[in-house]
């Protein structure tokens, strides 16, 4: 089936796309390669809402998912991590991880207006080798701000995205 972007919506995932979303995080992540443990992985950080808020970009199929997390209590200026982004490797390189940054943070932002909060900054922590570190700077206008050595399977970089 082939892809068109403007089909594709962003919206919040649904409890049963839990191993849709698990069988993307397993073929995109070193440390999620278990589906077994993926599953259980998005299992846990779903329940976890709104605290944990997963977004799908899908039409007919779901072709990427990303996590948002909100930092540190519930407060008036709040702060998200975009914990995790993966696209299916199938349909990378098609816009598809733009789409969801960008549409799944209006969908953040309304929430915690909703809430009378309002967004200070997003973080990302990734590979130092990542080359997602693009898709964040043009996105969000990202920022490394450190780099921490030996972290996970190498090293890491912390992004900061400052939205005032």
């Amino acid at each position: 089936m082939k892809m068109e972007l403007e089909k594709i919506k962003v919206r919040l995932m649904k409890e049963d796309e839990i191993p849709i979303v698990a069988s993307i995080a397993s073929l995109s992540f070193r440390g999620l390669r278990n589906f077994d443990k993926a599953e259980e992985w998005i299992r846990c950080n779903y329940r976890a809402y709104p605290r944990m808020q997963y977004f799908v970009a899908a039409d007919e199929k779901i072709y990427g998912y990303i996590l948002w997390n909100e930092k540190g209590g519930f407060r008036e200026e709040a702060i998200l991590e975009l914990e995790q982004i993966a696209v299916h490797p199938d349909y990378r390189g098609r816009g598809i991880g733009k789409k969801l940054i960008r549409e799944s943070l209006e969908e953040m932002k309304k929430y915690l207006f909703k809430r009378g909060s309002k967004l200070k900054l997003v973080e990302i922590t990734t590979g130092a080798s990542n080359y997602a570190q693009k898709l964040y700077s043009e996105t969000l206008n990202a920022k490394v701000v450190c780099k921490i050595p030996d972290f996970y399977s190498e090293d890491e970089v912390i992004m900061i995205a400052r939205l005032r």
